[in-house]
């Protein structure tokens, strides 16, 4: 089951569902669940008008509502969208979106760097987050944007302090990020913000797939295309820290609510690792690909 934002032609982005290749309304199906006598489920009424995932992880009811669409109780092909959905990023408002740095072996060796001992982290903000098809508008003041496939997990619950046996049980589900990195800014200080921070710096989707429908994640394969160029590919295998252990640790440093994101890191092929370094210019199409999850693509354009 995956979780889907999408545009209709005219309004706000919408909550949406794919099942079995069917994409649904939530909010009509909701509705028409409520009008044929169906439960209330607390706040999900209120999330599904928001249009926000994150508000919907943290309705008190979403529990209930998650038992019936895997049930399909609740999707019916009165509520499903006639057309392909044009998509919006999935997850646009998090409370936090954390980065990890360095997280995979081969990556760290590929630009000289030792294995870290703690995974090494930075912030996004909801700003950088775009759809997963949208162009993105290479910054005039970077002349060295970079692409970064990542894993993003999504948190489900609120966690503090989990231990790593029980961590997967706060984790909800994944997607596809692009970490676009400015290099020039990233590294101009000791701190990596000012190259991570630029509005649609981070492509996200082309959904919020449930954790149960994901196999396992160290043989998950994660690859990019630069204008049909395979430059990246690895498997999560290779992480050093994987998932239970970032969010585990992640949840001893801070309270992780339903919403918030990791981008776990990237595997190796990245721009700046290439002899010479070949960065993104204008109309550059950047693709990405994680099995099981999905496939983003974006266009980099130069500043208008």
């Amino acid at each position: 089951m995956q979780f889907v934002r999408y545009r209709r032609p005219r309004g706000p982005c919408r909550l949406g569902i794919m099942i079995a290749g069917v994409a649904y309304d939530l909010a009509d199906c909701y509705q028409r669940h409520r009008q044929s006598g169906g439960v209330a489920w607390k706040g999900v009424s209120a999330a599904l008008a928001r249009g926000s995932l994150r508000a919907l992880l943290a309705a008190p009811g979403i529990e209930g509502l998650l038992e019936a669409l895997r049930g399909q109780a609740l999707t019916h092909e009165a509520c499903a969208l006639r057309a392909p959905p044009a998509l919006c990023a999935p997850l646009h408002d998090p409370g936090r979106f954390i980065g990890i740095g360095l997280n995979y072996r081969s990556h760290a060796r590929e630009i000289g760097q030792p294995i870290p001992t703690e995974p090494p982290l930075f912030a996004k903000w909801a700003n950088a987050i775009t759809g997963p098809y949208d162009d993105v508008t290479l910054p005039a003041y970077s002349q060295a944007v970079d692409y970064e496939v990542e894993l993003g997990v999504v948190i489900g619950r609120r966690a503090r302090q989990v231990s790593l046996q029980d961590v997967m049980d706060y984790v909800f589900g994944y997607t596809v990020i692009n970490d676009v990195s400015a290099r020039d800014l990233q590294f101009r200080t000791g701190q990596w913000l000012a190259g991570k921070i630029s509005d649609g710096f981070a492509p996200m989707g082309p959904g919020v797939v449930e954790k149960a429908d994901v196999g396992p994640l160290r043989d998950l394969v994660l690859e990019t295309w630069v204008n049909g160029e395979l430059r990246q590919q690895g498997r999560a295998s290779d992480m050093i820290f994987d998932v239970p252990a970032l969010v585990s640790r992640l949840s001893h440093l801070m309270t992780l609510e339903p919403g918030d994101v990791i981008a776990t890191g990237t595997p190796p092929g990245v721009g700046m690792s290439r002899t010479p370094p070949c960065y993104l210019g204008d109309r550059d199409v950047v693709r990405m690909q994680i099995t099981g999850i999905g496939v983003i693509e974006n266009r980099f354009v130069a500043p208008s």
